[in-house]
């Protein structure tokens, strides 16, 4: 199975992923801000990446250009409600091009996994 990071501030989105995650038997590191996202990054190996855009410490865009800085890049889904500063296709056209796949929140359970198998195939 693969090895996850998931990059989300809202504490109970991010044990949520992580509960489903390690369900379906991935291994999984969670970061609550763009900064331990980032200092994970540096000093790991992962196949994956979920991050949400908008998030304290470093977002979503910062962890996203640190991922693509990386020998061994992992494949990057990001997550977004987008919040109030901007729409969350606003945020993802800026970067689709970087990054392998997208959803909006809210993403239920089989969302979830049926992405992260598609993407880790």
């Amino acid at each position: 199975m693969a090895h996850i990071l998931i990059a989300e501030d809202v504490e109970e989105i991010r044990f949520a992923y992580e509960a489903i995650l390690m369900s379906a038997g991935h291994t999984v590191e969670t970061a609550a801000n763009g900064e331990n996202a980032i200092n994970k990054l540096k000093t790991k190996k992962f196949d994956l990446l979920i991050t949400d855009l908008l998030m304290p410490k470093g977002d979503g865009f910062d962890v996203i250009e640190e991922t693509l800085s990386l020998a061994q890049k992992p494949k990057i889904l990001v997550i977004t409600g987008g919040g109030d500063q901007m729409s969350p296709h606003a945020a993802i056209k800026l970067r689709e091009s970087k990054i392998d796949r997208f959803l909006v929140k809210p993403v239920d359970r089989d969302m979830l996994l049926n992405t992260v198998d598609a993407l880790l195939v």
